[in-house]
């Protein structure tokens, strides 16, 4: 393997170091106004969630960013508070709470390397931050994609599109199934401080995007890691089928970052901006976030009526029950 990826400003570069270890950095992709106004902005808005009791926080001992369900398949809906172990806290729905977030969406270098892994057409799947606080312990290695169905033997059993969770694949090796799954998620970690190993900066496995299979936390067990560590302003993109987590925070101070998720047209987003998505923000929207939040019509996918009309109107409804008598 080459050397692990650099700084860079040279998207061709970025280009390759995607493609050969499934991630790039992305120099100064943020400047340093944004980066002090998304810091500003994101800490006071979660400061207010913390203070409403609405803070959503992970990364404890006992409790982990997907484990949304206890052993008895039941939605664990109080468990992600700082009274039940959590220490880092999840901004969620980031399009809604300011417009200085929105502008990462339309940077033009980053874009372009999305293009590069996604293609002509794809949707923002989420828009978050991670702020990761001292104490946070790390996060299970996992993928971004891990609804995808991942390949397998012609003669193999499969777990059905509809049966996959985090926790369960197909277990195939690199051994049985040589073909891989496609790349259908793009993952964006923009830096607002300086990510470091000892402050939770972001751990991943650089080339396990083409392994073929997801993590299993026993038998990988003692698989290397690498910290990206990197100064305020970088943006780091990865591929969906990266092993990634979030590290242990044993410094003094907080890792601030934002997240966004990109995918497939075709795929359902972690949020659901169709609905959730503030009438304000639709009416000063471009078509290009529009298209990103889900309202431009794909290939006749996510239409109301008509499969040839190109975007569809926030808060719009079929024609509904109609009879020529209710022209009499």
């Amino acid at each position: 393997m080459n050397q692990l990826p650099q700084l860079t400003r040279d998207l061709n570069q970025a280009k390759a170091d995607i493609d050969e270890f499934g991630y790039a950095l992305v120099a100064k992709a943020l400047t340093t106004i944004q980066v002090s106004m998304m810091r500003e902005r994101l800490e006071d808005q979660a400061a207010a969630e913390k203070h409403l009791g609405l803070a959503f926080e992970d990364g404890g001992a006992k409790q982990q960013w997907g484990e949304f369900r206890n052993e008895h398949g039941e939605l664990q809906p109080n468990v992600f508070t700082e009274k039940q172990g959590g220490v880092n806290q999840r901004v969620w729905m980031l399009i809604n709470k300011g417009r200085v977030f929105r502008e990462v969406l339309a940077i033009k270098p980053v874009r372009t390397l999305i293009d590069h892994v996604l293609g002509d057409h794809y949707l923002l799947s989420s828009f978050a931050a991670n702020i990761a606080k001292p104490g946070g312990v790390a996060m299970d290695l996992h993928t971004d994609q891990w609804w995808m169905p991942e390949p397998v033997p012609s003669e193999g059993s499969e777990v059905p599109a509809g049966s996959i969770t985090r926790n369960l694949s197909n277990g195939l090796n690199t051994q049985d199934a040589p073909l891989i799954a496609p790349v259908t998620a793009v993952n964006v970690m923009w830096m607002l401080n300086d990510f470091t190993e000892k402050n939770g900066g972001t751990r991943l496995v650089p080339g396990s995007h083409r392994f073929g299979r997801r993590p299993n936390k026993e038998r990988d067990a003692q698989l290397v890691t690498i910290a990206v560590e990197a100064p305020a302003g970088t943006a780091v993109i990865f591929d969906g089928r990266i092993w990634h987590g979030t590290g242990a925070n044993i410094s003094g101070g907080s890792r601030f970052g934002l997240l966004t998720t990109f995918c497939g047209p075709q795929f359902r987003t972690q949020e659901n901006y169709t609905v959730g998505v503030a009438r304000e923000v639709l009416e000063e929207a471009s078509l290009d976030l529009l298209a990103l939040l889900g309202l431009k019509i794909w290939n006749g996918y996510g239409r109301i009526e008509s499969p040839t009309a190109e975007f569809i109107e926030p808060g719009e409804t079929s024609l509904g029950e109609l009879s020529l008598e209710d022209d009499c």
